[in-house]
């Protein structure tokens, strides 16, 4: 009489769909692809980047950024699914997941309209092409590195196993929050910009999950 485990076939398919934007981006951006992952880790790798440009190729950058934020907002739905179940019962799994996506992607917009507004109200726009690249790679390094941590944890339904990505994400962060520091120090007002980053890159997401978890 043991229970019979039965398939979730939308987190297969989103899961599917994000594999095959990966694999478009492995196979028609190895090289570029390559260094963006290594870019946060090595600064030789960072700075072949930009001897290859500073701007990635338009449909690199757009199948990396759709990639990523399908990534995150899966995250998003699998923590959903296990500690707020009502959210999937209310909107649908599907439909969790579009909100997530789309949430997501509306905070991704907003979050590089004012980088751009700060680095030029503060004269800091030779600045702007260094803090939009690294925001970049961290993401997309973040991205890369949780999706194998959310195909065990979906199939598994041991939740620990996302637990286990959080020093993972800490490492990732923490070279990203340097990296940026170290962009011309002695020009940018170290204060303000710590205050401005934490506003910007970690009040929005503690106002998600502080929304997800009261639901």
């Amino acid at each position: 009489m043991a229970p019979v485990a039965h398939p979730n076939n939308g987190a297969v398919l989103i899961l599917c769909a994000i594999l095959l934007l990966l694999t478009i981006l492995s196979v028609a951006f190895r090289n570029k692809l390559s260094l963006v992952i290594r870019a946060l880790f090595s600064q030789r790798y960072y700075t072949q980047l930009l001897r290859e440009g500073r701007n990635l190729n338009g449909r690199m950058l757009f199948f990396t950024v759709i990639f990523d934020l399908m990534t995150f907002a899966f995250g998003v739905l699998v923590c959903v699914e296990a500690w707020a179940p009502k959210i999937t019962e209310t909107f649908t799994y599907m439909g969790t997941y579009g909100i997530a996506f789309v949430a997501l992607l509306l905070m991704y917009t907003f979050k590089s309209w004012v980088n751009r507004a700060y680095t030029y109200l503060f004269d800091h726009h030779r600045e702007y092409g260094d803090l939009h690249l690294y925001k970049f790679i961290f993401i997309t390094s973040a991205a890369i590195l949780l999706f194998p941590f959310l195909i065990v944890a979906q199939f598994s339904s041991k939740m620990v196993i996302l637990v286990a990505y959080l020093p993972v994400f800490a490492v990732d962060f923490s070279l990203y929050f340097y990296k940026l520091m170290k962009i011309n120090p002695r020009k940018i007002n170290l204060f303000h910009f710590f205050i401005y980053f934490c506003t910007l890159e970690i009040l929005p997401y503690l106002l998600l999950g502080k929304m997800v978890l009261s639901y």
